[in-house]
């Protein structure tokens, strides 16, 4: 009868760890967390500054109103990446709300030449180098913004025309994961956004260049 007990003792012993959960009574602690990756989709939000700079023609008169403006921007980007070792590479898209505007004296100071970009956007190629939780990483492509060019007299009555505008953009960043499924980056862009024919006041016809350096802090979501 005892050694039927002690031979029970010891059946339990051996048995009853592996339902407590693989093998061992000694608690493990959480299940451990995958390694966070640079790869697949993402979505994000950004908000930063802009400074533009207007190369402003008058087409008849040869005469000039070149002036900087400065101002905010926000919205939204989404993207995908692919990783091959340290190399981190894919696609990216972003639309932004801005307020951007600049105004100079026109030749006639009866007027003040102004701008205002309303908008941006671009779909732009990223690739970098990745070291642990870091991305350092380059970026071009495709840019466009929504550009108003106008005058306005003293009266306060403005006068001008509304294009969007299509050029290249380019720059580079540094992203950080910050956890699983959250990274932060802080980004520089420049935009070249040609130049074009607007009409403002007593319709005299204007030629003017427009280009713009943006600095943002974005967040990135990834699935």
């Amino acid at each position: 009868m005892r050694k039927l007990l002690l031979s029970a003792v010891v059946l339990c012993a051996s048995v009853l760890p592996s339902f407590a959960g693989g093998g061992s009574l000694k608690d493990t602690g959480p299940e451990p967390v995958a390694a966070p990756t640079w790869y697949g989709p993402y979505i994000g939000v950004h908000a930063g500054g802009g400074w533009s700079s207007v190369d402003w023609t008058y087409i008849v008169a040869g005469t000039t109103a070149d002036h900087d403006g400065s101002g905010a921007f926000g919205g939204l980007q989404a993207g995908y990446n692919f990783r091959t070792g340290n190399l981190v590479w894919g696609l990216e898209a972003d639309i932004s709300g801005a307020n951007i505007d600049g105004r100079t004296p026109c030749p006639n100071p009866s007027f003040s030449c102004d701008s205002e970009i309303s908008w941006l956007g671009s779909v732009r190629l990223r690739a970098g180098f990745t070291s642990g939780a870091w991305l350092i990483y380059g970026t071009g492509g495709f840019g466009f913004g929504r550009v108003d060019i106008s005058t306005t007299s003293a009266a306060n009555v403005t006068n001008g025309t509304e294009r969007t505008l299509t050029g290249w953009t380019a720059g580079g960043g540094v992203e950080f994961i910050v956890d699983q499924n959250w990274s932060i980056k802080g980004e520089y862009l420049y935009y070249d956004l040609g130049d074009d024919t607007f009409t403002v006041d007593a319709n005299l016809r204007v030629r003017a260049d427009t280009t713009l350096h943006t600095g943002k802090i974005g967040f990135n979501y990834r699935f």
